[in-house]
C-alpha cells in the first residue's frame, strides 16, 4: 500500500509539475514572441538605416569604380535583409488592419527608393532633378523611420499591452502554485538528488583534473575507470579516446612537419642546380656564334686600309674592338639599347662590306629603360637576313630591325627584302640546332635561349613577306631584372 500511495504521488506530483512547467513555457513563448517581434522591428530599422548610409556613401563619397560598386552592393545587401525582415513582421488584415496598412506603406517606401535610385544611377553626375531626386528619397526614408519608431513600434506595443497584462495576472498564479509545489518537491527529491549527487561528483571531478592536464599539455595521464551512470560512463570513455586521439595527432604532425621541412630543402637544392644549369647552359649557347662574320669583317678592314688614309679604318676597328668586348663578356642580360647599340656597330661594318647593296634601318621606339634581355639574340637573325636573303641578289637589299613595346610584351622584329624563305624550311629552322648545319645554326642558337630564359611565355615567328623577302619576330615578356642572376 506505501508503495502504491509513494507511486501515486509521485505520479499526481509529476502530473501537476508537467501542467505547471507547460503554463511556464506557455507564458515564456509568448514573451519571446513580443520579444523577437521588437527584435525585428528594430533590425528592420537597423537596415533601413545602413540602406540610407550606403545610399549617401554612394551620391557623396565614392569616387572610384570600386568604392561605386561597393556601395551599390551594400545598398542591395540592406535592402534584402530589411525586406526580410518584414516578411517576419507580415500580419492580415483581420488581425489587425492598421499595422497591415503600416507595414503595406514600408514596402510601397522601400519599392520607391528602389525606383527612384535607379534613376539616379543613370544621371551622375547629379544636377538639379538629380538633387532633387535625392532629397524626395531623404523624405521617405524619414517617413519609414516615421512609420517604424513612432507608428508600427507603438501599435507593437500597445497590442502587446493586454497580453502582458494577463501575464501578469497568470504569473501570480503560477508563483502562488509554485510556492506549494516546491515543498512537495522538495521533500520527496531530497534524497534523490543526495544520491545523485553523490553518485556524479566523483567521476566529474577525475573528468575535470584530466582535462586540466591535457590543457596543460600533459597527455600522459591514465585512462579514465568507466564508472558511474551510462551517460558519465560515456563520458569517460569519449574523453580517454579524445586524448588518444589528440596524441597521435600531435605525433603525426611533428612527423609531418619534420618531412616537410626535409621536403622544402631538397627542393630548394633542385631549384638551385636547375638555375646554376640553365646559366651554364645560356653561356654555352652564348659562346656558339658563328665565326664567319668576325673573318669577314677582318678581311673588309684590311681592304679599307690599302685604300684609305686612316680614318675610316680607324672607325672600322674601334667597331669590331666594341663587337668583340661585347661578345666575349659573360653577361646573361644586356639593355635593349646595348644589344640595339651592338647591331649598329655590326651593320655599319657590313654595310662597308656590301657598299651600296646594303640598306638598313633601325627603329627603337621604346622610351623607357632598364629593359632586360638575353645579349646576341638579334644579330643572328640580321646576320641570317644578310647572308641567306641578300647577298645571293646580286642588287642586293634592305634589312629593317624594329623594337616596340606592346604592354608587358616586347617585340623585335627583323624585315628583309631578300630572297625571301621557303615556308618549308620555317620548320626545319625553328627545329632543334642539332638538325641544322652550321650555316643555320645562329637561328636555332636564338630559339633555344629565349626558351631557356623565358620558358613558354617567349616565342619566334617566320614568316615570308610581300612581294620578296622574310620577316623574322621575337615576342618577349618585358624584364627588367635578370632571372638568372647573373
Amino acid at each position: 500500500m506505501l508503495v502504491t500511495y509513494s507511486v501515486i504521488l509521485i505520479l499526481s506530483l509529476l502530473l501537476l509539475g508537467s501542467i505547471l512547467f507547460a503554463i511556464i513555457f506557455g507564458q515564456l513563448s509568448a514573451v519571446q514572441q513580443q520579444t523577437s517581434r521588437y527584435t525585428t522591428v528594430m533590425n528592420l530599422a537597423s537596415h533601413i538605416s545602413s540602406h540610407r548610409e550606403a545610399f549617401n556613401r554612394l551620391i557623396f563619397t565614392a569616387t572610384t569604380d570600386d568604392q561605386k560598386i561597393q556601395a551599390v552592393s551594400d545598398i542591395a545587401s540592406a535592402e534584402i535583409r530589411a525586406k526580410q525582415q518584414l516578411q517576419r513582421l507580415e500580419t492580415s488584415y483581420e488581425v489587425n488592419s492598421e499595422q497591415y496598412f503600416l507595414l503595406r506603406g514600408i514596402w510601397n517606401g522601400l519599392d520607391f527608393i528602389n525606383q527612384q535610385q535607379d534613376i539616379i544611377l543613370q544621371e551622375f553626375p547629379l544636377d538639379i532633378t538629380g538633387f532633387t531626386r535625392y532629397y524626395t528619397i531623404e523624405m521617405t526614408y524619414n517617413y519609414l523611420d516615421n512609420y517604424i519608431y513612432s507608428r508600427f513600434l507603438s501599435s507593437v506595443v500597445a497590442q502587446d499591452a493586454q497580453a502582458v497584462q494577463q501575464m501578469q495576472s497568470t504569473i501570480s498564479h503560477i508563483r502562488i502554485l509554485s510556492l506549494v509545489l516546491v515543498v512537495f518537491f522538495a521533500v520527496i527529491y531530497t534524497f534523490i538528488i543526495i544520491f545523485i549527487v553523490r553518485s556524479l561528483a566523483r567521476p566529474i571531478h577525475a573528468m575535470m583534473d584530466t582535462a586540466r592536464e591535457i590543457t596543460k599539455g600533459n597527455l600522459e595521464t591514465p585512462d579514465l575507470p568507466a564508472v558511474g551512470p551510462s551517460e558519465i560512463r560515456f563520458l569517460e570513455q569519449s574523453l580517454n579516446s579524445m586524448k588518444t586521439s589528440l596524441k597521435e595527432r600531435i605525433e603525426t604532425l611533428a612527423e609531418n612537419a619534420s618531412l616537410e621541412k626535409r621536403i622544402h630543402q631538397q627542393e630548394l637544392q633542385q631549384i638551385k642546380i636547375k638555375r646554376e644549369l640553365d646559366r651554364a647552359r645560356l653561356l654555352t649557347l652564348q659562346a656558339q656564334i658563328n665565326p664567319h662574320f668576325l673573318f669577314n669583317a677582318m678581311n673588309t678592314i684590311s681592304r679599307t686600309a690599302l685604300f684609305e688614309q686612316a680614318d675610316q679604318t680607324a672607325d672600322l676597328v674601334t667597331d669590331l674592338a666594341g663587337i668583340f668586348r661585347y661578345m666575349l663578356d659573360q653577361r646573361t642580360t644586356v639593355t635593349l639599347a646595348e644589344e640595339f647599340d651592338f647591331i649598329r656597330k655590326y651593320l655599319t661594318i657590313q654595310k662597308i662590306r656590301f657598299a651600296e647593296r646594303l640598306e638598313y634601318e633601325l627603329q627603337d621606339t621604346i622610351d623607357e629603360a632598364g629593359i632586360l634581355i638575353p645579349p646576341l639574340i638579334i644579330q643572328p637573325l640580321v646576320e641570317n637576313a644578310i647572308i641567306h636573303g641578300l647577298e645571293p641578289l646580286e642588287e642586293g637589299g634592305r634589312v629593317q630591325v624594329i623594337a616596340e613595346r606592346i604592354k608587358r610584351s616586347l617585340f623585335i622584329i627583323v624585315r628583309d627584302t631578300g630572297m625571301g624563305i621557303d615556308p618549308s624550311e620555317v620548320e626545319k629552322l625553328l627545329g632543334e640546332s642539332k638538325k641544322l648545319d652550321n650555316s643555320h645554326i645562329g637561328m636555332a642558337n636564338v630559339q633555344e635561349r629565349i626558351k631557356l630564359y623565358y620558358g613558354k611565355k617567349a616565342n619566334m615567328s617566320i614568316e615570308r613577306a610581300e612581294p620578296r623577302g622574310t620577316v623574322i619576330r621575337l615576342t618577349l615578356p618585358i624584364r627588367k631584372q635578370d632571372r638568372l642572376g647573373g
